[in-house]
């Protein structure tokens, strides 16, 4: 098994993670780091971040325009990650 460190962020300051993980290589962590990555930007999600990138002011909306908005856009495009082997044991146990 080789070491890995994932590194999940979103489009916004402070928002990085990183996790450990095992696997005989980088593209079997793939669906594993997707999904980090989304719990990460959920876990920093503000509906009035996304509405100001989007232009939007929260306080000249409704409630249901609101959710047509946020229901319309690509999640995806907020948050990424990225995969990298790992060698060094100090990197490796500097974090939990």
């Amino acid at each position: 098994m080789k070491k890995f460190i994932i590194t999940c962020d979103t489009n916004w300051c402070g928002t990085d993670n990183k996790f450990r993980a095992l696997a005989e290589s980088e593209e079997d962590l793939d669906d594993l780091a997707g999904g980090l990555a989304y719990d990460n930007f959920y876990s920093f999600f503000d509906t009035n971040d996304i509405l100001e990138d989007l232009g939007y002011d929260s306080e000249d909306l409704t409630d249901e325009e609101i959710d047509k908005i946020l229901d319309n856009i690509d999640e995806s495009a907020y948050y990424y990650y990225d995969i990298e082997e790992c060698e060094d044991d100090d990197e490796w146990n500097s974090f939990e």
